[in-house]
């Protein structure tokens, strides 16, 4: 009799301990599959970041590119030469004394 009390404490005391292992197995599933699942999204809401990134980087080597062109054309219109040879060009200004030839084409 003491041999059968023995096997049936021993048998109840296994089964708690089979519910307590696969709690927290049940847990740690969980907290695998939630890490998991934000990583994933993370991962996205990076590599989406990096695009527009990448994208701004090279609108801001264009904005910047254009902002260089419009110095140097402010600078060359500070220039009395450059605004003369403008004025003789688009709007065929001839100086006093100066006859203009115009080539059919």
């Amino acid at each position: 009799m003491a041999g059968s009390r023995q096997t049936a404490k021993s048998q109840s005391g296994n089964k708690g301990g089979h519910r307590r292992k696969r709690m927290a197995l049940m847990i740690l599933a969980g907290v695998l599959t939630w890490a998991g699942i934000t990583y994933w999204d993370q991962a996205g809401k990076s590599r989406a970041k990096a695009e527009e990134l990448a994208a701004l980087s090279s609108k801001l080597a264009e904005v910047q590119k254009m902002n260089d062109q419009a110095k140097q054309q402010v600078a060359r219109l500070n220039d009395d030469e450059y605004i003369e040879q403008m004025i003789r060009s688009e709007l065929h200004y001839a100086k006093p004394g100066e006859t203009i030839f115009y080539v059919p084409k």
